[in-house]
């Protein structure tokens, strides 16, 4: 931890407390703030200590992406082959970018591709490649193309290795899509990657990829991430970053329920103490996430009427509603928060059913979550529910840019309701955590200025205006990153705010986003982040 005292004088200071405070100075004593006021007034105090000179710069708290996958973009940005629309417009270039790298590897190592959420709109085939079209990749090399999380596709030799055959059960919640008239498998799979045992790198290689995209979260001010391992190595990766002391963001964890954490370890508390104990100011288990349904861009999330074009298919849950109210019961009992995962209508209300199930009086204690709840169905009903059970709602403001015309395109805004109702729920008293649930579908879902311009214009990547009022206040949209993201990982006494006794973790802005235009939001530069009052990134 820090020892060094540092004045911070001469500044724009957003404290972004309740209050709204702007102060000019404050000053850090290991690691953490330890006086806020004018410059005079920290300046009397210092004494022989360093003094920053902020000459005038707008300085806001260091901000918190409290649905983030590091492992995720490790794996998007550094191991894998761009295979996305700004590089590639039809299942042959993707074919062909592929096959390049298969060309520069050893024969029988994996070739995995990363695209991007509902390509198959946007290749000029208008469909997903297929295991024929990976097999044109190599023959000798399993090939995965991934255009989500949800929606994995392999070559022939990739199934064989996996065991895919005529009689692979799906999953519970998946789905391997198989040819309508030979039953013989496509190669398209759906939240299927962890049943199947789909590939994964080595947690050295992780390590090191997830060093590099905790710099490139650094330099758009993210300070603190609510992370979430769908893999074991992806929480061992992270657990030897922290060992190495090279972890300088702050990670609340919540490794993902069985794949990574059992119910029996959640009780026994034996990742959580082992965690916990690697780098305390840095790294915690503070809950386990689960999976109650798949993704829509998979056309796997539970919902209550068919899906468009397949009849009787409503998606799949993979708990029961009793089970449901048990994992819910299990966190709490544990002091651990629940994130559970429902992006359908019906599991969504299974989801509600669940929290409701505790005892009134722990209605809010534990702090669950609903990952993706906010971004539609929202009713008027479910709303109430939310507010009753006290869950946060965790919806995903970057998707407004990326994401939430594909669902309109896909169900309907008859089915999904208004999208991303941001102005309903906070009215309702919903604090909305800013996220970014980046896997590294785009270069930049992971910085949250354009996620902030996206909530106050809700204005698309495509030019598009989605339910215009829904928008937010800039300054609302500040707050969904700093104080009500750090409220949704249960830290608000921590960071979310530069008050006395919180971390001294804060980020050095080019202009005060309380006084640029809501157009610019977007492009808002981070000069410096700070953690602990030291400085871990510089524009310079």
């Amino acid at each position: 931890m820090p020892t060094e005292t540092v004045c911070f004088v001469g500044g724009r200071v957003r404290t972004m407390d309740r209050a709204g405070t702007v102060a000019e100075a404050f000053r850090a004593e290991n690691g953490r703030i330890a006086a806020i006021g004018t410059t005079e007034e920290i300046l009397a105090g210092a004494g022989e200590t360093r003094v920053v000179d902020l000459a005038g710069a707008a300085v806001i708290p260091g901000l918190v992406d409290c649905h983030s996958h590091l492992e995720l973009l490790a794996y998007a940005w550094e191991l894998a082959v761009d295979c996305r629309s700004s590089r590639v417009s039809s299942i042959e270039e993707l074919v062909a970018v592929l096959a390049e790298r298969a060309g520069a590897t050893a024969a029988g190592e994996w070739i995995l591709g990363q695209g991007e959420h509902y390509q198959n709109l946007k290749l000029a085939e208008g469909r997903y490649p297929d295991r024929h079209d990976l097999d044109r990749v190599s023959t000798t090399h399993p090939v995965m193309y991934r255009a989500s999380y949800h929606i994995n596709i392999f070559n022939s030799l990739g199934l064989e290795l996996l065991g895919v055959d005529d009689d692979t059960p799906n999953a519970p919640g998946g789905r391997i899509e198989r040819d309508p008239a030979t039953g013989v498998a496509t190669g398209r799979t759906y939240d299927m990657f962890e049943p199947l045992g789909g590939p994964q790198p080595s947690v050295p290689d992780l390590a090191a990829a997830i060093k590099r995209v905790q710099d490139r979260y650094l330099a758009v001010g993210v300070t603190t991430v609510g992370d979430i391992p769908l893999h074991r190595a992806g929480l061992d990766a992270i657990a030897s970053v922290a060992v190495d002391g090279d972890l300088v963001l702050r990670a609340a964890l919540y490794p993902k329920l069985e794949a990574v954490v059992s119910a029996e370890d959640v009780r026994a508390g034996r990742t959580k103490d082992r965690v916990d104990a690697l780098d305390p100011d840095h790294l915690a288990m503070v809950g386990f996430k689960v999976f109650l349904d798949g993704g829509l861009t998979a056309g796997a999330s539970a919902l209550h009427e068919d899906y468009p074009g397949q009849p009787g298919y409503r998606g799949e849950l993979a708990f029961t509603d009793e089970e449901v109210a048990a994992l819910v019961a299990t966190a709490d009992e544990a002091g651990l928060q629940i994130a559970i995962h429902a992006i359908g209508d019906r599991a969504l209300d299974q989801a509600l059913d669940g929290a409701l199930a505790l005892p009134a009086g722990r209605h809010g204690v534990g702090r669950h979550r609903i990952e993706h709840a906010g971004n539609m169905f929202m009713t008027d009903e479910r709303i109430k529910r939310l507010v009753a059970s006290g869950v946060v709602p965790v919806p995903q403001p970057a998707f407004i840019l990326t994401t939430a015309a594909g669902y309109v395109a896909h169900l309907g805004s008859d089915r999904i309701g208004t999208v991303m109702p941001f102005r309903r729920l906070i009215d309702h008293g919903l604090p909305i955590p800013g996220n970014s649930d980046a896997i590294g579908i785009t270069e930049d879902q992971h910085d949250p200025f354009p996620a902030m311009q996206a909530a106050v214009t809700r204005r698309t990547n495509d030019g598009d205006v989605l339910d215009a009022q829904e928008a937010v206040t800039v300054e609302e949209a500040l707050r969904m990153y700093t104080e009500w993201s750090a409220f949704s990982i249960g830290w608000e006494d921590r960071v979310g705010s530069l008050e006395v006794g919180k971390f001294a973790d804060f980020v050095v802005l080019a202009a005060d986003p309380l006084e640029t235009e809501p157009t610019d939001l977007a492009a808002l530069t981070v000069r410096q982040t700070w953690i602990g009052g030291t400085l871990v990134f510089d524009r310079g």
